[in-house]
């Protein structure tokens, strides 16, 4: 056995990414394609692949998800650019998770605009990591005229975890993600089934059926506790909440300052996670100190926290939650998608 299994690592060590690569047109009709897809980078932590067009397993549905030459969530086969009206920084809710790009607030926002609009957003980024992303396209020479940051409550969770190189303005990779390089890039093959093994074996214990009780997962429960703390107590990783909040303050200060220079436009929003509609304790502070810090920087200041709560205080929260959020999770639904896009094209499109 250990022989054997000494030769299939020699055989991946020498081969393993080329017979990978081989293995890809089938691969990406599979639904473990996306740890292909997912791919690390010097300067931003993690991205897309460029130019992806493979199959995608939803909540229930069958997707395709697909990227540009920039490897940034889109429609498939878009045509090349190095200009675009609108950029969207955000994490996995602003690149639509578990959504085609044509459901999600920013495919909705492209397709009823008519304009080019790129989709910067990826799961698990904080403004450091995009902070680095935008100064590293700008510095390309992507061009544009205005970018949204989409700002959540998981932000802060992220925001403490990432190491910002302020010289090179790149997020650095601590030694968890230099060992899964390392394992990625040397044994590719053997990453790649680990990978498999580990996401079946999830799979089988996951209940699907929707529950009289909303049950989130661990992660969601990690990057939401925080909501009914005191701010100045509660630590995330030996930092104070309040002491993350400034800290974020400070990159995404950067983030407007590195667009002011290019006369690009700036504007944020932010969202309610379901916690946020169900632990109130800290929304006001959220809220009142984004809005604040946006005077005299953004174009505009968007705060969807109204319409979910007037929804809320009119049929509850659990109908709420099965209208705009998929069950058993954190991410808005299709229609959920719908009411964000409505709320940008109604304020970037009739005043732009």
């Amino acid at each position: 056995m250990a022989t054997t299994f000494f030769l299939i690592l020699v055989l991946d060590f020498f081969f393993g990414q080329k017979i990978l690569v081989h293995l890809d047109p089938y691969l990406k009709e599979t639904e473990f394609y996306d740890k292909r897809a997912n791919i690390w980078h010097k300067k931003f932590h993690h991205t897309f692949k460029e130019n992806i067009n493979m199959k995608s397993v939803g909540f229930g549905e069958i997707n395709r998800f697909c990227t540009n030459e920039y490897g940034f969530k889109s429609n498939c086969n878009t045509k090349k650019r190095n200009f675009f009206n609108f950029g969207f920084l955000g994490d996995s809710f602003t690149e639509g998770i578990a959504l085609n790009h044509k459901d999600t607030f920013v495919g909705i926002f492209e397709n009823i605009s008519g304009l080019d609009v790129a989709n910067m957003g990826v799961s698990s980024y904080s403004p450091k990591v995009h902070l680095a992303k935008i100064n590293f396209f700008l510095s390309k020479n992507l061009k544009f005229e205005h970018v949204i940051l989409f700002l959540d409550i998981s932000d802060y969770y992220d925001e403490a975890y990432y190491q910002f190189d302020s010289e090179k303005y790149s997020i650095i990779h601590d030694k968890r993600d230099q060992r899964r390089i390392w394992l990625r890039e040397n044994f590719p093959l053997t990453n790649f089934y680990m990978y498999v093994l580990k996401k079946l074996e999830k799979k089988t214990e996951k209940n699907n059926d929707k529950t009289t009780e909303i049950i989130f997962n661990e992660s969601a429960k990690r990057k939401s506790f925080w909501l009914h703390k005191n701010i100045n107590e509660t630590k995330i990783n030996g930092k104070s909440i309040i002491a993350i909040h400034e800290e974020t303050k400070n990159y995404i200060d950067q983030i407007y300052k590195i667009l002011e220079e290019k006369n690009i436009k700036f504007s944020l929003a932010i969202y309610p996670w379901p916690q946020n509609l169900i632990n109130t304790q800290n929304n006001s502070f959220y809220r009142k100190e984004w809005k604040e810090f946006c005077q005299n920087k953004c174009e505009y200041f968007i705060d969807y926290f109204d319409e979910f709560i007037d929804e809320v205080n009119n049929i509850g929260f659990e109908k709420v939650y099965e209208k705009y959020f998929f069950w058993n999770d954190v991410h808005f639904n299709k229609k959920g998608n719908l009411l964000i896009a409505n709320k940008i094209i109604e304020l970037l499109l009739n005043n732009e």
